[in-house]
């Protein structure tokens, strides 16, 4: 007995022994898996990456280089480390602008309202004076490539910090640490105003007591003497590339003698002086007085030597 299954029309029924539509049957048995890309196109592919650009791109725009050494005195004695820090740091357009705009916006800054996000502190003129710089002589952060140093590791770990945070954070952070400074220069002023009159009737021998920049008792507390520098006081920021001006003026200083010897020679020339003094050179050297006087000088010469040296007995007399 033959099996249904093996004869051809076995393929176009179901288990059921019904007949399939044709179609379907070859549907199943014609299926084919695609055919993939690289057997399709052998040659290699180029595929294009656009980045995004403005505050979304992956582009490096700060570069630090830190480096602490510790000596065993130091560590013995608990020492600061001395630290060295050196951050490159690229300022793009869009920073600038959204600056500009973010305080268009508010209408609450006039100063950032034409210029930007000031510097911190290590950026603006007079590092080491603690007043607030003039309006006039304020430094704004800038389109371009900007150094900041360091010799301070508590500042080194601010800048660390302060990688995380755009312009508009680091403002506002630098406007709480100079609201917080404020504070506590009041507060450390009027303790010391307090302790100059509790101690102005106190006798005491000679200078002992010492209230300005030492720690001293106030109402059962002690508080710790000011530091001597500021951390930002050890930074520096500048813009790349630097201003030469300070750079040329010392050599402008040491050059500015030759400068006017050159300029007076230069217009002396100008005015005919040299060629009229040439002229007259050359008529007098065509005159017989030259050679007058050179022939007297040459028989005086003669006349000494005929003569010798003076005696010694009339050397001595004289």
């Amino acid at each position: 007995m033959s099996n249904p299954m093996d004869s051809p029309d076995a393929e176009n029924k179901d288990s059921t022994g019904k007949e399939l539509p044709h179609n379907t049957a070859t549907q199943s048995t014609t299926r084919k898996e695609p055919q993939s890309r690289s057997s399709m196109w052998p040659l290699p592919s180029i595929s294009v990456t656009r980045h995004p650009s403005g505050k979304f791109s992956p582009q490096t725009d700060e570069r630090c280089f830190s480096y602490c050494s510790q000596t065993t005195r130091g560590r013995t004695e608990g020492r600061e480390p001395m630290c060295r820090s050196v951050c490159f740091r690229r300022v793009f357009a869009h920073e600038v602008r959204t600056a500009i705009a973010h305080d268009d916006a508010l209408k609450e800054k006039a100063a950032q309202k034409e210029y930007g996000y000031p510097l911190p502190p290590e950026g603006q003129p007079n590092v080491d004076n603690l007043s607030t710089p003039k309006s006039d002589d304020i430094r704004y952060w800038e389109e371009g490539w900007y150094l900041w140093t360091s010799r301070s590791r508590w500042a080194t770990q601010e800048r660390l910090d302060l990688m995380m945070w755009d312009l508009d954070h680091q403002d506002h952070w630098q406007r709480h640490k100079d609201e917080v400074q404020k504070q506590w220069d009041d507060y450390w002023a009027e303790h010391q105003r307090q302790s100059g009159e509790q101690f102005h009737n106190t006798p005491t021998d000679g200078d002992n007591i010492q209230l300005e920049g030492t720690p001293y008792p106030v109402d059962g507390q002690l508080f710790p003497k000011q530091e001597a520098r500021h951390p930002w006081q050890e930074s520096t920021l500048v813009k790349l590339p630097p201003p030469l001006t300070p750079l040329l003026e010392p050599i402008h200083d040491l050059l500015s003698p030759s400068f006017k010897v050159l300029t007076t020679l230069q217009r002396s020339f100008e005015s005919g002086a040299h060629a009229e003094l040439a002229v007259r050179m050359w008529e007098k050297a065509r005159t017989p007085d030259p050679f007058v006087l050179a022939s007297t000088v040459c028989r005086k010469m003669w006349e000494k030597w005929k003569e010798g040296p003076p005696d010694s007995d009339t050397t001595s007399d004289l």
